[in-house]
């Protein structure tokens, strides 16, 4: 009967219930720890996806090939903005844009004034009506006083052009 008694005591100290309090006094501050290291990554590795960054480059060259020229077309966010209406109803115009640039080193300067560029086309869209968008003459316009606009913050960098990717007037009721 000795013998049995012996072989139930090491099965015992084996079944032991683990503590709780130790374990939440280790491995929740490391699993806590491990979170925040992971989010920080994450978070400061993140590029902003909406602050375009498309862009595409084209390289053309003379006929004898010595001398190219190249073009480069930086997609901007697409803006939506509502517009004035004298009658109380809502009108909302969403934009597409990209702007053509002589060299590829402007391209970090664009973007670096970027949130700029977005505010101040935002600024001068929510001023305009629906009739002074309608029409041919109407989007030449915008896109004139658009491209003098982007051309006063990027100076001394010269965006050539302004071309609309998408532009849409939705009258809301």
């Amino acid at each position: 009967m000795d013998f049995e008694d012996d072989d139930q005591e090491p099965e015992k100290e084996l079944l032991k219930p683990f503590n709780k309090k130790k374990v939440l006094l280790y491995v929740l501050p490391i699993v806590v720890i491990i979170g925040l290291v992971v989010s920080f990554i994450i978070v400061f590795t993140k590029k902003d996806a909406d602050l375009g960054g498309e862009y595409s480059i084209i390289s053309s060259s003379n006929e004898d090939g010595s001398s190219s020229k190249i073009t480069v077309f930086y997609s901007l966010p697409e803006l939506m903005a509502n517009l004035r209406t004298s009658d109380g109803k809502t009108t909302t115009v969403k934009l597409k844009l990209s702007i053509e640039l002589s060299s590829v080193d402007d391209i970090k300067t664009i973007e670096a004034l970027l949130p700029r560029i977005n505010d101040t086309l935002l600024a001068h869209i929510v001023e305009l009506t629906p009739d002074e968008l309608s029409g041919a003459n109407g989007l030449y316009n915008l896109k004139r006083e658009l491209l003098y606009r982007i051309n006063l913050l990027t100076d001394p960098i010269k965006v050539s052009n302004l071309n609309f990717k998408t532009f849409d007037i939705q009258k809301n009721n």
